[in-house]
């Protein structure tokens, strides 16, 4: 329970009393599975990064850029809009800070000077390891309600999903 308090104890009552209210939506809503996604990724997500603002000096943007480049080397700020969604002024702006924090590189692109070559530092991989431990015990809060059997259950339809993206995602 320790764990529990202090992972989501930034979330104020009136917030939860509100989110509560909305649960009324669940069985009404015409898109239950996009709603549901959206309602549990805001009560997951949003208090860490509250978190992690706070904890680090880190923003979102930083965050999604540091984890793009613990999973990928070499890659350049267009690459990780690509992946990501993400606008070219938002990913220009984390790569800027980032670098200035000295947790990720930058060197020229040999084959294209324009560009730079975007790799995460030992320091900034520490920080990204440190918040995704942080990320993965709310995560593992978050399933306790499930069996184990539905918890895999679960990750095999998110990730059928997530690797039809290409098919389903509007342009």
């Amino acid at each position: 329970m320790e764990l529990y308090i202090s992972i989501w104890s930034n979330l104020y009552f009136p917030t939860i009393v509100l989110a509560m209210k909305l649960l009324g939506i669940l069985d009404a809503t015409k898109i239950p599975i996009g709603y549901r996604i959206s309602f549990l990724t805001n009560f997951w997500r949003e208090p860490l990064l509250r978190w992690m603002e706070r904890d680090t000096g880190l923003i979102r943007p930083e965050l999604t850029v540091l984890m793009c480049l613990s999973f990928q080397k070499d890659l350049n700020a267009r690459d990780i809009c690509e992946i990501t969604e993400q606008p070219s002024n938002t990913v220009s702006r984390a790569v800027t800070s980032l670098s200035d924090k000295g947790l990720i590189s930058r060197i020229p692109d040999t084959v294209d000077t324009r560009r730079r070559v975007l790799n995460i530092t030992e320091e900034g991989q520490a920080v990204h390891d440190r918040l995704m431990a942080r990320f993965a015990e709310a995560e593992k809060v978050m399933l306790e309600t499930l069996s184990k059997q539905e918890v895999e259950t679960l990750e095999h339809l998110l990730d059928k999903l997530a690797r039809d993206v290409p098919r389903w995602r509007q342009p």
